[in-house]
């Protein structure tokens, strides 16, 4: 196992709601940040990217990643506290990311 923090860089997103089924189709999964002093943020990531970074880190509460957001220069550590599954295809449909 490697010592060095798993690294994600997420996307704001735009797209609330029952409208997020057009971003699953294009391969875009939802995303949440949130934790203790940070506003919870609507994001979201490429499916690729963010399976090859959670598996990394050791999945679901793994160790903590480097979390940043595009065009932001804040960088949070964070672990995936909770990830959503679609049940027929075993696809991504939402991860949580909290604050550590």
């Amino acid at each position: 196992m490697s010592t060095q923090a798993v690294s994600l860089q997420l996307e704001t997103r735009d797209t609330i709601g029952k409208k997020v089924k057009v971003l699953r189709r294009a391969g875009i999964v939802p995303v949440h940040l949130y934790g203790r002093g940070v506003e919870s943020r609507a994001l979201q990531c490429a499916e690729r990217a963010l399976l090859q970074a959670i598996s990394r880190a050791g999945g679901e509460y793994g160790q903590p990643m480097r979390v940043t957001i595009a065009g932001e220069s804040d960088e949070y550590t964070a672990v995936a506290s909770e990830i959503q599954w679609e049940p027929r295809t075993g696809g991504v449909l939402h991860v949580d990311f909290r604050t550590v």
